[in-house]
């Protein structure tokens, strides 16, 4: 039985680094103590404060990626945050009761404008994809507050974008 790394009161080691594709490829994603340690800052900075926001869960679908998953992904990035532990792909999860009114994309849009908006959420770059959100921290000192969004013609790619037009998408 694997030990359980706890990282933030809501985040768990194993939802940062469980991997299909890494499976499939026999590749074991099996992060450094400084990339946990990155993870960790990632979850009380950005994830948790935003988990508490929300009062919903935070779903990593892709979190820590060690340099050979990382060359196999197929929107890989040749310096991505996911190899460093600083960075993390998520969807907004919805309550167990019967009366969600929001779709998973005005959930997502309500996350990506929380990020934005409250000072409590730390991120370096974020990315509204179609589907998912991007996240990174670095450092509270060095995070760049990056916005971007992603293409949505299914080419792969985003481009940089005004807060005040972020704060516009629908």
């Amino acid at each position: 039985m694997q030990n359980i790394i706890s990282l933030s009161p809501h985040f768990e080691l194993r939802e940062f680094t469980e991997s299909a594709t890494a499976r499939a490829h026999g590749i074991k994603n099996e992060p450094s103590p400084e990339h946990v340690e990155n993870l960790r800052a990632l979850c009380e900075n950005t994830l948790e404060p935003l988990r508490e926001a929300l009062q919903l869960p935070v779903v990593i679908t892709s979190g820590f990626r060690t340099k050979a998953l990382n060359s196999i992904i197929a929107h890989k990035a040749k310096r991505s945050q996911h190899m460093q532990g600083c960075a993390a792909d998520f969807y907004v999860g919805h309550t167990d009761g019967t009366d969600d009114t929001e779709s998973s994309r005005e959930r997502l849009i309500r996350a990506f404008r929380l990020i934005l908006l409250d000072p409590k959420i730390e991120y370096d770059q974020l990315i509204l994809y179609p589907n998912f959100i991007h996240v990174s921290h670095v450092s509270r000192e060095a995070n760049r507050h990056g916005i971007l969004i992603g293409r949505r013609d299914g080419k792969l790619g985003y481009g940089r974008i005004t807060l005040n037009n972020a704060l516009k998408i629908s």
